[in-house]
């Protein structure tokens, strides 16, 4: 702008005439009006305005569109201009663009005059509620805080509660990093900390669970201010932080749900109907409970520990009804034990036999780390044929046991490659030599179930 001449790239392309305050007039070099357009504001609450610009073309059309500052200026003239030039493209150094002119005014848009007017009433009503809200608070439970930073409430006619303590920090100015004021409870959790924000006299305020909002004070902060924290605590009650042993027991509850989802998402059984049967034979109907896995509360993916002893899997919980009672007898069962159960899900039958494998080092280190000597687990049985079995690991599912009834430990196939675990494979079902031979002279993927169910059946045909 120079004067009232409109120059783009420092070429003159028109003139911009401003009458009266706040209305702006845009013309061609010829002296011909091409439009013309108002700023207008509407006042919300909290001293906060929507300004929009009411456009008018020269034959009678209107429209209404946000007013941005896309520019740095003190001219508001200027800041118009640039943003109808810039986003709206209706002139640029050659002139105005009659044709992008012609289609700005025959877009349709929302009446933005009704649109701040109707914010402008939903945010008076919003602030005369939260008015109320504090005086209510203020009413009932008179907040404030003692001489050492203690948070006190009462009405008056009660002795006065601690609820919580506050601690107050020297901030000024925008940058600060720290924040201004911490709320704790009567457990020493954090409930909140206020921040500075670019807001005259708001104030963002972080919670101890996650959650993020903004107040307008009726006072600018200052350091041990007991009216400021008054204020702000009225507002966290607003927001439901009530303090005393409060965040304690949403932290309890937060941490039961992730219990519960993490036994929804686990492996584990938990008092599923099945029956158990022991080395003697004895089969007892019960229901069953076992873990296999660690509860991974914060989805971390881990499932078994990775130091120190690994018991998952080890021991199986069967409860039973005792006769003519209404209570259940327990009893616990260590994979060693020589027993096996099954239980009922989804249909199907999945069953469970506790064994000794051969292999499976680094477990055993880990265990034998911890000065734990018990190296059994339950394995799920994949397929069964005469004296041998196949069953995988219910955690790991890359890793299989193969047991036959003439060796009381199985032989584990783990993560090692297929030549070494071929030939302790081999070595482990020589009592079938064809079988045996041909797991040494042939390269099967051991890795693979069905190669797995194929070798377990041609063990049980094997003439020995």
């Amino acid at each position: 702008m120079k004067k009232d001449k409109l120059l783009f790239n420092e070429k003159e392309v028109g003139f911009l005439k401003s009458p009266y305050r706040d209305h702006f007039e845009f013309y061609s070099l010829n002296n011909e009006k091409v439009f013309d357009t108002d700023l207008k504001g509407v006042a919300l609450a909290k001293d906060e305005f929507l300004y929009y610009l009411d456009m008018n073309s020269t034959d009678g059309k209107t429209t209404q569109i946000p007013y941005e500052v896309l520019i740095t200026s003190f001219k508001p003239d200027r800041i118009v201009a640039y943003q109808l030039a810039v986003k709206y493209n209706l002139f640029n150094e050659n002139g105005f663009n009659k044709p992008e002119i012609e289609k700005f005014f025959d877009t349709p848009r929302e009446n933005l005059a009704d649109k701040y007017l109707k914010a402008k009433t939903n945010s008076i009503a919003e602030n005369n509620a939260k008015k109320s809200q504090l005086d209510n608070i203020r009413s009932l439970y008179n907040p404030r805080m003692g001489s050492n930073g203690e948070i006190l409430i009462n009405n008056g006619n009660h002795p006065a509660k601690i609820i919580g303590y506050v601690r107050s920090f020297n901030c000024t100015g925008f940058n600060n990093s720290g924040p201004c004021l911490e709320v704790s409870d009567l457990d020493g959790i954090k409930v909140a900390s206020m921040f500075q924000t670019q807001g005259i006299k708001t104030y963002g305020v972080k919670t101890f669970d996650h959650n993020e909002f903004t107040f307008t004070a009726t006072r600018p902060y200052a350091q041990s201010d007991y009216a400021f924290v008054n204020e702000l605590v009225a507002n966290l009650f607003i927001q439901g932080y009530t303090l005393e042993h409060q965040a304690y027991y949403k932290n309890q509850e937060l941490q039961q749900a992730k219990v519960n989802d993490a036994i929804n998402r686990s492996i584990n059984l938990y008092d599923v109907p099945g029956y158990l049967v022991e080395k003697s034979g004895k089969k007892t109907e019960g229901m069953i409970t076992i873990w296999f896995e660690m509860l991974d509360t914060e989805r971390t993916g881990r499932k078994l520990p990775e130091g120190g002893a690994d018991f998952f899997g080890q021991r199986v919980i069967l409860k039973k009804q005792l006769p003519r009672m209404n209570s259940m007898a327990t009893k616990i069962y260590d994979a060693d034990s020589g027993v096996h159960f099954c239980v009922s899900l989804n249909g199907s039958e999945d069953c469970y036999y506790g064994l000794d494998v051969k292999g499976e080092f680094m477990k055993k280190l880990q265990n034998y780390g911890s000065m734990h000597g018990n190296n059994s687990y339950f394995y799920r049985l994949i397929a069964k044929e005469n004296k041998i079995m196949l069953l995988q690991d219910p955690v790991e599912l890359q890793k299989y046991v193969v047991k036959t009834d003439l060796q009381p430990k199985g032989q584990m196939l783990d993560n090692r490659s297929n030549d070494k675990l071929s030939e302790k494979l081999a070595d482990y079902l020589k009592d079938c030599k064809s079988l045996s031979d041909q797991l040494r002279k042939e390269s099967l993927n051991l890795k693979n179930q069905e190669n797995l169910i194929q070798i377990i059946s041609d063990y049980s045909k094997c003439k020995k």
